[in-house]
């Protein structure tokens, strides 16, 4: 009994802190070869972000637009083509659609120019939230619920080992 223990906190031990680290971020999923530019395609800087930095409002020469650089339907949802965005970059946008808003993602010509000092738009603030597909409050809680698990096992051991003792004296 005590030599099963022994191997489910060992297993505990080697397999929990690697579950809690979680998954990295996919790789984009892009077919080989140069992407194509697109026939809308111009240029902007990035004044604000959204969705984890990848809803974009980009100022251009005659006006403010929008870019996705996802199809997810929510903030917490992500794909493997995923395109970030960080305020104050300057880039040559490629969309994939006809009107905006534009439609992004990493699989596109898309590529950053330059950084430029821009001020936020009223209303917005600039903030770039960058990151992977898995956001850091998410790997902190499964590295808690880790954790935990492993106090909790090593917890029970050390109580079993000490239940099954003969009594000194």
């Amino acid at each position: 009994m005590l030599r099963r223990l022994r191997l489910l906190a060992a297993t505990v031990l080697i397999a929990g802190p690697v579950l809690a680290m979680g998954a990295a971020p996919a790789a984009a999923s892009c077919a080989a070869g140069d992407p194509a530019g697109s026939p809308h395609a111009f240029t902007g800087v990035v004044v604000a972000t959204s969705s984890r930095g990848r809803v974009a409002m980009v100022r251009t020469q005659g006006s403010t637009v929008e870019v996705r650089g996802t199809s997810a339907a929510g903030d917490d949802e992500a794909t493997s083509v995923d395109r970030m965005y960080e305020v104050g970059r300057r880039y040559e946008f490629h969309p994939t659609n006809t009107s905006p808003p534009w439609e992004d993602n990493s699989c596109t010509a898309t590529r950053l120019l330059g950084r430029e000092s821009v001020p936020a738009l009223s209303g917005t603030t600039a903030t770039s939230e960058s990151g992977g597909v898995v956001t850091a409050p998410l790997t902190m809680a499964l590295s808690a619920i880790g954790l935990v698990t492993v106090g909790a096992v090593l917890g029970l051991l050390w109580w079993r080992r000490r239940a099954s003792d003969p009594p000194r004296g």
